[in-house]
């Protein structure tokens, strides 16, 4: 086989590959979510509440906790409780794939450390160690990701677990 050949096939596997790659990191896995609902954490309660919501738009993935994302459009009835609800300390939205528009990580982040929006606790340890939080603005529009909590920090990285972290029934 003469050099050219060689480097043009592995040129030609190395696109080809990149290509799938890509594929599965921003499309294979992901789906539209079917759910009508959020909760947000109560701050005098400890307990999750309902969420009136006007719309919503949500994906999800099987293959991570951390694929969920959603835009919603919350209720002036859910706005008026807002001082009801839990502030969650550090929100990070994660990435969300380029093809779903409507969540744009730049802006949120910016808008959270500006104080535009408000970060909330829909739901800790949705799964162990994954918290749901909840971006709020002002007018109603919010989103919704999945986060690493400090408990599951240490248990992926093999640390001594926060004397407050639940049980980790998976154990």
């Amino acid at each position: 086989m003469k050099g050219n050949t060689f480097v043009i096939m592995l040129l030609t596997f190395a696109l080809i590959f990149g290509a799938t790659l890509w594929y599965f990191q921003n499309y294979a896995y992901y789906e539209k979510n079917d759910i009508n609902e959020i909760k947000v954490t109560s701050i005098k309660t400890g307990f999750e509440v309902d969420v009136e919501l006007d719309e919503i738009k949500s994906i999800n993935s099987v293959t991570s906790p951390l694929k969920f994302r959603s835009c919603l459009k919350i209720s002036s009835a859910a706005l008026k409780k807002i001082d009801d609800y839990l502030i969650y300390q550090n929100g990070t939205p994660l990435r969300a794939p380029s093809w779903f528009k409507c969540f744009n990580v730049k802006n949120i982040t910016n808008d959270l450390q500006s104080g535009k929006a408000v970060a909330y606790l829909s739901k800790a340890n949705i799964e162990y160690g994954i918290d749901r939080v909840l971006a709020i603005y002002p007018g109603g529009l919010a989103y919704a990701w999945h986060q690493i909590n400090s408990c599951g920090s240490a248990a992926f990285s093999g640390e001594t677990l926060p004397t407050d972290c639940p049980s980790n029934e998976s154990e």
